[in-house]
């Protein structure tokens, strides 16, 4: 375990401009995102805004489904992970995996924005609440999963352009060690997202007067 986590911080190093190439696709998935919702027509911000309050009085009134909530959020999120890293293998899924990374980062800010428009001043801390720690951990994980994904995907490539060989098993081990972390990692998030953020943002809405 210490040896691959060892192995981990050493490619992070390696690969730096990859993540901060990845980085700066987040920040302008995220900084889009926030941008739509202010170009929306008045009936589609009314209708996100009507979202907003059935899910704030959901809350409230703890009609949340835990189980079936913890569920379907496993399913999204550990999904989303398995395919970044099977889109790696399958060579094929490099603007897939550029696509999916813009795409989460602008539902997020997407949503972050909506809060922030529909509460004013006390959407600011409610969206704090909404992100703070398991979309920012989910999103720092995605990163993670797409650079070794895409960078297997280059070496595949690579080997099979130029004909070359590679320690395949060796990178292999790595890349799932990485996705067993990643699992990991993200179960935990979502644990956080199911059982306590709601929690959360219910005692937020309730001192606020939302």
């Amino acid at each position: 375990m210490k040896k691959y986590m060892e192995i981990l911080r050493s490619n992070i190093r390696i690969n730096k401009n990859l993540f901060v190439f990845l980085l700066v696709i987040i920040m302008v998935g995220l900084a889009s995102g926030s941008v739509f919702v202010t170009i929306l027509n008045e009936s589609d911000k009314a209708m996100v805004s009507e979202y907003l309050n059935s899910f704030l009085t959901s809350l409230n009134g703890n009609n949340l489904n835990y189980n079936v909530t913890l569920i379907n959020t496993l399913i999204f999120t550990l999904g989303a992970s398995l395919l970044i890293w099977l889109l790696g293998i399958s060579v094929i899924g490099f603007i897939l995996i550029l696509l999916f990374l813009f795409i989460k980062s602008f539902a997020l800010g997407f949503s972050i924005a909506s809060i922030i428009v529909n509460f004013n001043f006390k959407g600011v801390v409610l969206a704090l609440a909404y992100t703070i720690p398991h979309h920012v951990i989910n999103l720092m994980i995605y990163l993670l999963i797409s650079s070794y994904a895409l960078i297997l995907s280059y070496k595949l490539i690579n080997s099979f352009l130029k004909k070359k060989n590679f320690d395949f098993k060796n990178i292999f081990n790595r890349y799932l060690f990485v996705l067993i972390f990643s699992l990991i990692i993200l179960f935990i998030s979502v644990l956080y997202e199911v059982y306590l953020a709601p929690r959360l943002i219910n005692f937020i809405t309730s001192f606020l007067n939302l």
